[in-house]
């Protein structure tokens, strides 16, 4: 869905280089005076680390075998996969958000109370409506991002509250037989439902979730976002997900398992560009 760095291209140690050319001085017409004067383009260097994520050891016990009736091994291998790649996805989103007023975008639509993810960011929240998406697709063309391989990333409230104002006025999409997680296309984005994107603070500053858990603590005043990005526009670099055992470990009488994963992204354009929020308003 995202490009990615191939780790043999911009990799050096833990750092992602992203190299971000400059602007070239405009073209000169019909001059008739030689030499034309020489200039310079000033080129960017973007970086980010990588980070690591881990899963602590988890013990499958010796007398497991004898009283379950699947494969718990195999049942932790996938749930530790899956707990990686849900922390890392949600920290990616995080790292990909960039801060600049002309790239945010307020919500327009109703304003219902609302409770989102559990958290305790509960008020008056309008809702995000086709119009807004329609919004940050003419910042990406301002910007002059390619118009194809846009992607929108939603939480699930803000999946359905943007297809419950597709159905039923003007700018509808038609909803039939049901929905996958993912719809084509709005506004040329293809969107995607997710249980959790990102949110800011009241001074639109990206919270990164805790280090150990993945978890957040929501302020009433926190607001969630919807990731409107192009392809070209968002960088990550990932290792694959490595899972260590140790079987039959006396100490423990039973066999541990664990999981790591090096990983970490950015918004690629030096300028922030391609990357726009949709922030949900009070």
């Amino acid at each position: 869905m995202i490009a990615t760095d191939e780790s043999g291209t911009f990799l050096n140690n833990k750092t992602v280089h992203i190299p971000s050319a400059g602007q070239l001085e405009g073209v000169v017409r019909g001059s008739t005076s030689l030499p034309i004067a020489v200039t310079s383009r000033t080129d960017n260097d973007l970086t980010y680390d990588l980070t690591d994520f881990k899963i602590p050891p988890t013990l499958k016990g010796w007398a497991e075998k004898f009283q379950l009736e699947y494969d718990k091994m195999s049942s932790l291998t996938k749930n530790i996969t899956d707990n990686l790649s849900r922390d890392i996805a949600i920290y990616l989103m995080s790292q990909w958000y960039y801060k600049a007023t002309a790239s945010l975008v307020p919500t327009t639509g109703t304003s219902t109370t609302t409770n989102w993810l559990g958290g305790s960011a509960t008020g008056s929240l309008k809702h995000i409506i086709g119009a807004d998406v329609r919004t940050a697709a003419k910042i990406m063309d301002g910007q002059g991002v390619a118009p194809n391989d846009r992607s929108l990333l939603l939480d699930y409230e803000m999946f359905w509250q943007l297809l419950g104002d597709m159905s039923y006025n003007a700018d509808r999409v038609e909803v039939v037989g049901g929905l996958s997680a993912t719809v084509d296309l709005i506004y040329g984005f293809k969107v995607y439902q997710m249980p959790y994107v990102a949110s800011v603070t009241t001074s639109d500053v990206i919270k990164v979730p805790a280090a150990v858990g993945g978890d957040f603590t929501f302020a009433a005043t926190d607001r969630p976002i919807g990731l409107a990005i192009q392809k070209d526009t968002a960088s990550y670099a990932m290792s694959d997900v490595n899972i260590f055992t140790n079987e039959d470990d006396p100490t423990y009488y039973g066999s541990l398992l664990s999981g790591a994963v090096w990983a970490g992204g950015k918004y690629r354009r030096y300028d922030g560009k391609g990357v726009v929020a949709i922030r949900a308003t009070s």
